[in-house]
């Protein structure tokens, strides 16, 4: 009986500390990953068209979409004034499908068609790689910025504050400029 409450212990504490994933933390180096687009294409931190760039990534629950919607349209208006230069930075999205109860392929039809009249860059998170790679935060919208060699920089999670998004952009500016 010993034993087997002992084995039953040992399994349970094995399954908890392997569930938590260690936080990014700025300072620290992000863990690549591999995850498709809604079109199938494979993306990476090392993919030819983020390679040498400052990487500005959005990472999101459905549910919390438009949370941190005023940071996209502030990173879009600094790379339209030239403050972000296209050559040395890159933003793109991260979709945690399973932190929603809405069904894929209605997430994927959505955003297969925002990729289609934007251009952006949107991955697919199907199974938690990202929040188990970076202990970011489920059910919210987090923000990350990496290097070029793919330090974190800047990382928050829930909605960004005005004065955090002043300090984000000028994190991206000084480290394109690197």
């Amino acid at each position: 009986m010993k034993k087997t409450v002992f084995a039953l212990l040992l399994v349970l504490f094995w399954v908890a500390s392997s569930a938590v994933a260690a936080e990014l933390k700025v300072g620290d180096k992000a863990p690549d990953f591999k995850l498709k687009d809604s079109t199938g294409k494979e993306y990476s931190l090392e993919h030819p068209q983020f390679k040498g760039k400052v990487l500005y990534i959005g990472y999101v629950d459905p549910d919390e979409k438009d949370t941190n919607n005023h940071v996209e349209d502030a990173l879009k208006k600094e790379k339209e004034a030239g403050g972000l230069d296209k050559t040395r930075y890159e933003g793109f999205g991260i979709v945690n499908l399973k932190a929603s109860l809405m069904p894929n392929f209605l997430i994927k039809s959505a955003i297969k068609s925002k990729q289609e009249k934007t251009g952006a860059i949107i991955i697919l998170d199907l199974d938690y790689a990202i929040l188990n790679l970076w202990g970011l935060k489920n059910d919210a919208s987090n923000v990350v910025v990496l290097d070029k060699e793919r330090i974190c920089r800047y990382v928050n999670s829930g909605k960004l504050p005005p004065e955090e998004l002043a300090k984000m952009i000028q994190i991206i500016k000084e480290y394109q400029a690197k």
